[in-house]
């Protein structure tokens, strides 16, 4: 019932349509090659084996490994991002445009878009010129791609590159604001899907055997597992009753109702997970050390995120100016000292939990099947796959749901009292 209401409701079909419209567009310009580009040569050059250019071969969704107008997808966006991030660090003025609302949110976005055409534009610069020397990016040496390697042939493929990359960003914001989903989780998404289950066969064709069909199983088992993990601890929350004493205005009570203080643990995972498989971006199979410095990073990381990120005094403080308390807990620095104490046990257990998730995502690799030096499948890569899942596909499916389950409009009260319902 609910998928014909997605195509009987002029506004949800509508996001819809604009939603798969802009990523078959987006898949097309990763197909489209650059003009000048010898598209048999190609086909024909040999790919890098290793666990770096899978990572980089999904982060651009294939495209540029093919030299194609929309060759670096969304990696200037990623970077983009985080090189803002790193700016807020630094310079005031982007701090104090993250903590002013929505006015300082459109003045990052603009900031952001900005800087993405620039790494875009950067990036060309160099791309162009190792496929000028015979070396481009993700095939081998003495590769010759380009038919002419003029001044003017650069200058193209450099403006070409640029223009792709504003595109994406024009197609990501599109998603954004009239389709369904966050535009750029979405394209990352879709480059994703079409990449990734192309290396979990070429794994399973180069072993063959049981393990070649056992370990791609295998594979999905630990990926379902982790994002359930994740998800499960992301939603989680111990909730503290706090309960406010009942006060007299003049002849109207306030107050005497029961509320919550949410405190949840796991918060920052895919962060830190991230940071801890760049650990395990090596050729080599990965030693039990390094297995431990990658949990004991993601241990660390998830437990000082979440810890840092909870004021316990300022909310002991603003519950006594309110009239409210913990039930058995004195008001002030008593209560400040009972959240701390909750927020620490539920805090380490959030970490623990995401541990347990990175471990079992890193375990599957170890698997015959799958267990292979020049292997294109790492940690790094089955993280991003799990943080789509879970930052993408369940928002997404959410945002359709509300919108087709959206009550109707209260009925309109004309002079005589009666209600008439009006069709909007």
């Amino acid at each position: 019932m609910l998928l014909t209401r997605v195509f009987t409701m002029p506004d949800v079909r509508r996001r819809l349509l604009v939603t798969l419209l802009a990523v078959l567009l987006f898949r097309l310009g990763q197909h489209l090659p650059l003009p000048g580009v010898d598209v048999t040569a190609v086909a024909a050059a040999d790919r890098p084996d290793g666990r770096l250019p899978g990572l980089l071969d999904l982060l651009t969704g294939g495209g540029l490994a093919n030299l194609s107008v929309f060759a670096f997808g969304v990696l200037p966006m990623i970077a983009a991002h985080w090189v803002l991030v790193l700016g807020g660090i630094l310079l005031p003025r982007l701090r104090a445009a993250a903590e002013a609302g929505r006015a300082g949110e459109a003045l990052l976005a603009r900031h952001a878009r900005y800087v993405a055409v620039l790494l875009g534009a950067g990036s060309a610069v160099l791309v162009v010129r190792m496929a000028v020397d015979g070396r481009p990016p993700l095939a081998g040496a003495g590769t010759d791609v380009l038919r002419d390697t003029g001044a003017l042939t650069q200058i193209t493929l450099v403006a070409c590159l640029t223009a792709g990359t504003a595109a994406v960003l024009w197609l990501s914001a599109t998603i954004t604001h009239r389709g369904f989903g966050e535009g750029l989780s979405l394209l990352l998404l879709a480059q994703v899907a079409a990449v990734f289950p192309g290396q979990v066969r070429e794994v399973a064709r180069a072993h063959g055997g049981w393990a070649g069909a056992v370990a791609p199983l295998a594979l999905l088992l630990a990926l379902a597992l982790a994002t359930a993990l994740v998800v499960t601890v992301r939603h989680s929350a111990r909730r503290v009753p706090v309960q406010y004493a009942k006060r007299m205005i003049g002849r109207r009570a306030y107050g005497g109702t029961t509320a919550y203080v949410p405190i949840h643990g796991g918060r920052g995972g895919f962060d830190a997970m991230l940071l801890g498989s760049l650990l395990l971006l090596l050729p080599a199979p990965p030693t039990p050390w390094l297995v431990a410095a990658y949990a004991l990073v993601v241990l660390v990381g998830v437990f000082l995120r979440g810890a840092l990120g909870f004021d316990a005094v300022g909310i002991a403080d603003r519950m006594k100016r309110q009239g409210g308390f913990v039930p058995g807990i004195r008001s002030g620095r008593p209560t400040a000292e009972y959240l701390s104490y909750v927020h620490l046990r539920v805090t380490l257990a959030g970490a623990v939990a995401t541990t347990l998730a990175a471990l079992l995502l890193a375990g599957v690799l170890a698997l015959p099947g799958l267990h292979a030096p020049g292997a294109a499948l790492g940690v790094t890569t089955l993280v991003v796959v799990v943080r789509l899942g879970v930052d993408t596909v369940l928002p997404t499916a959410r945002q359709i749901g509300s919108r087709i389950r959206r009550p109707e409009l209260p009925p309109l009260r004309g002079p005589g009292g009666r209600g008439e319902r009006t069709a909007t």
